[in-house]
């Protein structure tokens, strides 16, 4: 805006102290810099009723956009709350999530798979945090869904695995052996609820869960 060049600085200069104002303009100093440009322009040259138009154009639309901000933050606030709401509503639930890390504790759990179409052969690996398979479990149903198999916590060789953070990785394959889309599926209790502001984290009997990849709840362990 050529216009606002001609403002007296003696008159806004605290409008921009940086010690002391906003890094951003509002609506309210939008407004200020427009008054103090009517009342400092040039007798001789005065503003533009066009320009001053567009100008008066540009803080209603600054305006709306400060409503629409505000009204934004307060839907995440209040999503923030419910999320926080439901996540303390499942402790003492047995919820299904959507995940490849779990841990085992030493006791058979539910490992399960999500299939969008009919498989013909589905393999699950539980695999160790650097990636070596240390287990196959061989589920016999293929159908669209979800389906659960459980694990009893032995490797490939027999031998029990210590309990710690494991990896389930899910591999369905079509008559053709062309890979199928699929999902890797744990079961847990969940026994505590960390609020945390970037999202709530379920504390469950299969490790810590997001409370963005809970599927179902309320379901049998």
């Amino acid at each position: 805006m050529s216009a606002i060049s001609g403002i007296n600085t003696g008159n806004t200069a605290s409008m921009f102290d940086t010690g002391t104002a906003e890094a951003s303009m509002g609506k309210e100093d939008f407004l200020k810099l427009l008054v103090a440009q009517l009342e400092n322009q040039d007798p001789m040259n005065p503003s533009d009723p066009t320009e001053f138009t567009a100008q008066l154009a540009q803080f209603s639309q600054l305006e709306q956009l400060t409503n629409i901000d505000n009204s934004l933050e307060g839907l995440t606030s209040m999503s923030s709350e419910m999320e926080r709401m439901s996540a303390l509503s499942l402790i003492g639930s047995v919820v299904v999530a959507q995940t490849e890390d779990f841990q085992y504790s030493g006791e058979a759990m539910q490992l399960g798979y999500d299939l969008e179409m009919p498989a013909d052969d589905v393999k699950l690996y539980v695999l160790s945090p650097t990636g070596s398979t240390l287990a196959t479990l061989s589920p016999t149903d293929g159908s669209p869904g979800q389906h659960f198999v459980e694990w009893d916590g032995q490797s490939d060789a027999g031998m029990p695995l210590e309990p710690g953070d494991y990896q389930l990785v899910v591999r369905a394959v079509d008559q053709d052996e062309k890979l199928l889309s699929s999902k890797s599926l744990v079961k847990g209790l969940v026994y505590g609820v960390d609020l945390d502001p970037s999202g709530s984290m379920l504390e469950t009997s299969s490790g810590p869960v997001k409370m963005s990849k809970v599927e179902k709840a309320g379901v049998p362990l």
